[in-house]
């Protein structure tokens, strides 16, 4: 759901990444205080004060994001539920979670968490603006201030709206958890009355753009409400899978018939005679039975053709770690979120000191996933995991 991510620091033991939508979000943010809203409120200043106060309101603003998510994730690790990293994108950031939660109670919690720092922040900042014009006069540094104020309280207003994914939504999920006992099915009525609201805020923007011509605020609307539909399909999914997945090991999806190459081959052998024999999109490198590499099609194409002659399989291949590889005995909705995170058809299977027992693949977890809920819809909700 999100393009590539990159880290920025780390805050209280847990990775702040941004998005490369996080970019985009941030420019449009500061055009639009820099041109318009800043203006608009407080008018004849020079344009440069007005380009320092949207660098100090998006900067504030960053902050109170990702004040917001290490809430989430202080809390859910305080409930024994591990977070991954949190992640600042378009719309704003999220504290990604290995896994599901792993009760209702710790949800609950842990999805309030969010907005009620938001509302904290909100009060601060709308505190420090009332002090500031105790003092000096109203002006730049006080709109910022009332501005930021004004936003975080908004913000957390709009995140306790009970339409899943939102940190509402969330909280909801969780009671409905706790009375239903099962959190696949609490996901399926949660994300339905999100979808609602997705579809409410679709028909609001329509009419921002056709009572009024504002193009901007119905389309900016309107993909709200596209993204909130997808992330909470996305969710379901996500829940369903994890709870279909969760008793199998790798063991049951894996299979060794693929063809493996050794590290002395040349390019131009490994393509004459493996690659246009086999078609294969990946062939596992081995010394031994012992699996030293993994050497993919998309990795020889980008190699000068020239050089194939000469260059060797193990001089270009990607050598074993936790991306591109899974022990035997891991849980087979590792493997699947894995392929998903990292973007890979398969994985290499390892068993004791890295010798190669074969290769799982996303196409065959997604069959089973498919083939199971055609016949059997309800099969993950009786089979899901009691609170």
């Amino acid at each position: 759901m999100f393009f590539k991510r990159a880290t920025l620091f780390t805050c209280f033991g847990f990775k702040v990444k941004a998005d490369l939508s996080w970019v985009f979000l941030s420019l449009l943010i500061y055009w639009m205080l820099a041109t318009n809203t800043f203006p608009r409120l407080i008018p004849g200043h020079h344009p440069d004060v007005y380009q320092l106060m949207s660098l100090s309101a998006l900067g504030l603003l960053m902050v109170s994001i990702i004040a917001h998510e290490v809430a989430h994730a202080v809390i859910a690790e305080y409930y024994q539920m591990p977070i991954e990293s949190i992640t600042l994108f378009i719309f704003g950031g999220v504290a990604e979670m290995k896994g599901e939660p792993s009760h209702p109670k710790g949800e609950f919690f842990m999805a309030l968490a969010g907005p009620a720092m938001s509302a904290l922040l909100g009060g601060i900042f709308y505190g420090a603006y009332q002090t500031y014009l105790i003092y000096m006069p109203a002006g730049p540094t006080s709109e910022v201030l009332h501005f930021l104020g004004l936003l975080n309280i908004l913000i957390a207003g709009f995140n306790v709206i009970p339409a899943f994914p939102l940190d509402g939504g969330r909280a909801l999920r969780a009671v409905i958890w706790k009375v239903k006992g099962n959190l696949v099915l609490a996901t399926r009525i949660a994300s339905s009355l999100g979808a609602v609201f997705s579809y409410a805020l679709l028909g609001y923007a329509v009419w921002l753009i056709l009572q009024y011509n504002d193009v901007m605020s119905g389309m900016w609307t309107g993909i709200m409400g596209l993204f909130l539909h997808a992330a909470g399909g996305y969710n379901v999914r996500q829940t369903e899978n994890r709870s279909l997945l969760a008793s199998e090991t790798v063991a049951r999806f894996m299979h060794n018939r693929i063809v493996t190459v050794t590290p002395d081959l040349t390019i131009n052998e490994m393509v004459d005679q493996y690659v246009y024999k086999h078609y294969q999109k990946a062939f596992p490198v081995l010394e031994k039975d012992k699996l030293v590499g993994v050497v993919t099609l998309q990795a020889l194409l980008s190699l000068d053709r020239h050089k194939w002659h000469w260059l060797h399989v193990g001089s270009v291949m990607e050598r074993p770690s936790a991306d591109n590889t899974i022990a035997i005995d891991a849980g087979a909705y590792d493997a699947l979120d894995l392929m998903q995170s990292q973007g890979r058809e398969m994985l290499m299977v390892t068993g004791e000191d890295a010798r190669f027992m074969g290769v799982i693949s996303f196409r065959d977890l997604a069959a089973f996933l498919s083939i199971t809920m055609k016949i059997d819809h309800d099969k993950p909700v009786t089979e899901s995991r009691k609170a």
